[in-house]
């Protein structure tokens, strides 16, 4: 997706000069013709740094003339959809990168994710080294936010990959599942779908990390469904902003080892208009036409309120609505291109804008 103009608050230009009615709105565009923009961040040597999830490029823009100046162009990524080139942490001269790209030397894509350190040298990315590979890359919910934290640690979050919703319908969602023993000694870092992780610079698993069932991995947090927000408040507290299916986007308090309840709850266990419909756990996924709205008698369901488990709620939760909700009409009144669909009520998966998935 290409934005036709990145504008910045009136907060972030504040120390630039701005015309008369520019000032007075506390708005300005910037530049335009970014190609994807993923993550946008103000670096401590005054451009705004930003990824270009397909445009496969890293800019430095100077934001008084807009001008863009190609930091790298990362030319083993690869992009179709929600992948990309996405995260980025500055800690200059080292810049840490979170890309997709192809890890089967055969004709095959096999999507996979990894963290690269550059070292910026003149305003260009130099000297890549991985920091960690392997880790999981798809098309659909990846997440990718990546900070540095203020204990010199990287945060990452990973998404549930799109698990167990349109084209991975028959996949299951591991947002719950932790990494065992062995699988951290092989460096298989499967299990890490729908988690937070905390790294150290160098990739390896911090001493701190939490032990969850018995295993320390990168594992910070687990129970996500796709971060697409991770900051550190001024004092120190991790945020993230989740995106729900149809309901419920959430604001999150990110605590060290804590279970945030995805799939068997969205936002708060109050059973509004969320039902856990289990797609891959019926016999006949294979067969079935995958339905945003109506869950098939063969399709295992659960209410939040049945799953006992512990989790942390989010702060906040925006879009939660009634049980009795009608999603069709809203999405009659969203897709004009696409017709109105029967009025039922909907049970389970996100919708969002043709051709992407929430």
């Amino acid at each position: 997706m290409r934005i036709p103009a990145l504008v910045l608050t009136a907060a972030l230009t504040a120390t630039l000069p701005l015309s008369a009615s520019a000032a007075e709105s506390g708005l300005r565009v910037v530049t335009t013709g970014l190609d994807g923009p993923y993550e946008i961040t103000l670096g401590p040597d005054g451009f705004i740094w930003t990824t270009e999830k397909s445009g496969l490029r890293v800019l430095r823009i100077d934001p008084r003339t807009g001008e863009k100046h190609v930091a790298a162009t990362i030319t083993d990524a690869v992009h179709t959809s929600q992948d990309g080139v996405l995260g980025m942490a500055l800690r200059l001269p080292h810049v840490f990168l979170a890309y997709t790209y192809d890890s089967d030397p055969g004709p095959a894509l096999q999507r996979r994710t990894k963290i690269v350190r550059f070292t910026a040298v003149d305003g260009l990315l130099r000297d890549p080294v991985d920091v960690i590979a392997g880790l999981p890359g798809g098309t659909d919910h990846q997440s990718a936010r990546l900070v540095l934290g203020p204990d010199t640690k990287l945060y990452y979050t990973i998404g549930d990959q799109g698990a167990n919703q349109f084209s991975q319908m028959c996949q299951p969602i591991e947002a719950q599942r932790l990494p065992v023993a062995a699988e951290v000694r092989a460096k298989d870092w499967s299990a890490y779908r729908g988690k937070v992780l905390r790294l150290n610079l160098d990739g390896s698993i911090p001493a701190d990390n939490p032990v969850l069932d018995g295993v320390r991995s990168h594992v910070y947090t687990y129970g996500h469904r796709n971060a697409q927000g991770l900051v550190f408040g001024p004092t120190g507290i991790l945020y993230s902003s989740e995106q729900g299916p149809k309901t419920d986007d959430e604001v999150n308090v990110i605590a060290r080892g804590k279970n945030y309840g995805w799939p068997h709850v969205a936002g708060y266990r109050d059973d509004k208009a969320y039902v856990y419909g289990n797609w891959s756990a019926a016999p006949d996924c294979a067969d079935l036409d995958y339905s945003d709205f109506v869950i098939p008698p063969s399709v295992p369901q659960t209410t939040e309120s049945s799953w006992q488990s512990s989790f942390v709620p989010p702060i906040r939760t925006f879009h939660t609505v009634p049980s009795s909700h009608d999603f069709t009409d809203e999405r009659s009144a969203l897709r004009t291109s696409s017709g109105t669909s029967a009025g039922r009520p909907w049970h389970r998966q996100a919708w969002t804008t043709p051709g992407e998935a929430c």
